[in-house]
């Protein structure tokens, strides 16, 4: 998914809209990106609210530091 830096870019937006309880922009994502392994994370999150899938999404986004990296970002 980096390899499509507009995929990353959307889907990084509605990864950190989630982590702050605003399925918005979750819910306009095309199911390419929801389908995608990221985005599998961020439904079991939906689905369950165990912050694991949170946290192993946002490993995967922007490794350890996720919090902090993404925050900067937006």
């Amino acid at each position: 998914m980096k390899a499509n830096k507009e995929d990353w870019r959307a889907i990084t937006f509605a990864f950190y809209s989630l982590v702050h309880n605003d399925l918005r922009d979750w819910e306009k994502l095309p199911d390419e990106l929801k389908n995608s392994d990221m985005g599998g994370l961020c439904q079991k999150y939906i689905d369950t609210k165990d912050i694991r899938y949170l946290i192993e999404a946002g490993e995967m986004l922007a490794g350890k530091n996720w919090y902090t990296a993404l925050g900067r970002t937006f």
